[in-house]
């Protein structure tokens, strides 16, 4: 295990140093600058859609590490390889087998879609790693743990409630046989029944949320909105999509589920062999530990993705990273499967030991060599998941820039608020948005000889439009600053805005 968590932090490492901020990250960034400086530690001044356990993680983070996008991901490369060890002992857990756990964790290690994520500052990685700890808890019997893990998956975003019913189900298998199933020799959780004992967890839970809303009442009686109904209006309200969009938002989804392992061999291998599990299952009245985990297990992979399909949610990449762990502990599973039938196989064939286990270990080198690399070309921010990919680049040199602007300089902003929010949190500069080309048109006329005034363009927006309505109340643009990606295209050109006749 140790080497799979120096491996999964090499891996994750990279894509931490070479990105910038998604948008979401430099908010959230900006959340916890406003909590740790003591501006704002209610973070009544700003719209929040979030719980509030990772603003502040990240602005214990920031004053113990500094105001760097190192420490704003630190919570979330944290929580990314935690979920290494949580998935290997969920497995143990739930088939009592060690190869499929260590199968298992080397799955969460080398997936890309794990490798990027745990790379970010986005509240998902924790809510994951807090999702399956509650998990792990569930079927241990650790209620009172289980209460309050998941009270503190919800505190860091809501859907983590998506975890309840997975909870409840492990919950059951926990209360009662031990594993059986893939040789397990391993005792399990003593037999109890399902409702005995769920009075800690629902104790704990209560308490833990029972904070959350006490600081969202504290926020709201200081004239803010709940986080609760922020997030809501953001997305336009939650309704059923309509048909036009079905066919859309599945080839959407289903395109993000295959960065998850990237692999066909290994994606193949996994929906046969879940495939054959289930059938097998069914077809042989198997009700022990082992078919009810496969049972729960791809039922929630079925529910949650037919419910993020036919809602109205944004097909938006981190809301499928909840599913990470889960194929990791079937994939865990169909390998563990596959020993039976090999070791029948080879008994027939050889009695030395060592020629009967060769196979084995070959089966999961094969799985692991099929994931490196993918794993590699993920570490290089190689697929279009997870933060930005360069196109940020060059943000942090517009940035510097403004920051040794003099006291009173204006800054435009229409795309960039929250990474200005951030990067800008201690400049001089004052930032204003301009919602429309005729807007900063008059206000440039009303007060441009005040002070100095600057505007950034990202390569994906033209400045014509702005130019036009300058040109008509007697300014225009100086290009003073001009970035490139990775791949050397241009990214950013930042402006002055400068009287016609001083140019």
């Amino acid at each position: 295990m140790t080497s799979l968590l120096v491996l999964g932090w090499g891996l994750r490492l990279p894509p931490i140093l070479d990105n910038r901020f998604h948008p979401d990250e430099a908010l959230y960034g900006y959340w916890g600058l406003l909590i740790g400086r003591g501006q704002d530690p209610w973070l009544v001044g700003v719209p929040v859609d979030k719980p509030p356990l990772l603003p502040y993680l990240v602005a214990g983070a920031q004053m113990l590490f500094g105001s760097s996008e190192f420490a704003v991901r630190l919570v979330g490369l944290a929580a990314g390889l935690l979920m290494i060890p949580l998935v290997a002992r969920l497995s143990r857990s739930l088939y009592g087998n060690r190869r499929a756990a260590m199968v298992a964790a080397a799955s969460v290690t080398l997936s890309p879609f794990a490798v990027l994520f745990s790379a970010t500052g986005f509240t998902d990685p924790l809510m994951v790693a807090l999702g399956l700890a509650t998990c792990v808890a569930a079927v241990r019997g650790r209620l009172g743990w289980a209460g309050l893990l998941a009270g503190l998956t919800v505190a860091t975003k809501q859907t983590g409630v998506a975890w309840l019913p997975l909870v409840a189900a492990f919950r059951f298998i926990g209360s009662g046989s031990p594993p059986s199933g893939c040789g397990s020799r391993t005792p399990g959780c003593p037999r109890r029944s399902f409702v005995v004992g769920l009075w800690p967890f629902i104790a704990c839970f209560s308490l833990t949320i029972g904070f959350v809303v006490i600081w969202d009442m504290m926020r709201v009686a200081r004239g803010a909105a709940g986080f609760w109904h922020t997030g809501v209006t953001d997305f336009g309200g939650l309704r059923l999509i309509w048909t036009h969009e079905l066919w859309v938002r599945l080839r959407g989804w289903t395109s993000l589920v295959g960065y998850i392992f990237v692999s066909p061999v290994v994606n193949g291998a996994l929906i046969a062999g879940t495939a054959l599990l289930m059938w097998s299952d069914v077809a042989h009245h198997r009700y022990e530990r082992g078919a009810l985990a496969d049972l729960f297990l791809v039922s929630f992979v079925f529910i949650y993705f037919l419910i993020h399909w036919l809602w109205a949610f944004p097909v938006w990449d981190r809301y499928l990273l909840p599913l990470v762990p889960v194929f990791a502990v079937l994939l865990g599973r169909v390998t563990c499967s596959l020993e039976p039938c090999l070791r029948s196989g080879l008994e027939r064939s050889t009695c030395n030991s060592v020629g009967r286990r060769w196979p084995l270990v070959v089966v999961h080198l094969a799985l692991v060599l099929c994931l490196c690399p993918a794993a590699l070309k993920a570490a290089r921010s190689g697929y279009p998941v997870g933060t930005d990919h360069g196109a940020y680049d060059g943000l942090e040199d517009v940035s510097a820039f403004l920051s040794g602007l003099p006291e009173g300089t204006v800054v435009y902003q229409h795309w960039l608020g929250w990474h200005y929010a951030y990067y800008l949190f201690d400049a001089p500069v004052y930032v204003a948005y301009w919602p429309t080309p005729a807007w900063l048109a008059q206000d440039v006329r009303a007060f441009g000889a005040a002070e100095p005034r600057y505007l950034a363009f990202p390569s994906w927006e033209s400045p014509a439009r702005v130019e036009r309505a300058l040109a008509g109340v007697g300014y225009g643009l100086k290009r003073v600053v001009t970035t490139a990606r990775r791949d050397g295209s241009s990214s950013f050109t930042l402006y002055r805005i400068r009287s016609l006749s001083e140019q």
